[in-house]
């Protein structure tokens, strides 16, 4: 279990997993979506995959290992 996500991490990803799942839930039942309500989602989106890129990056670079 050395793996294991720490509680406060698990907690934080489940509150962003909920932060972008309930507004794509709720225009799956809605139908359409203007680009005024999806931009905020998106850019959220772009945010959080660029900081996990980059923390994914320290570690390997930490870890001495090359991408390809």
């Amino acid at each position: 279990m050395a793996n294991a996500p720490k509680p406060a991490r698990r907690r934080a990803l489940g509150l962003a997993a909920a932060v972008v799942a309930a507004p794509l839930a709720t225009l799956a039942f809605t139908g359409s979506a203007q680009a005024a309500e999806i931009t905020p989602i998106a850019q959220y989106v772009d945010k959080t995959v660029a900081d996990t890129e980059t923390e994914v990056g320290s570690v390997v670079d930490d870890l001495g290992l090359k991408g390809k």
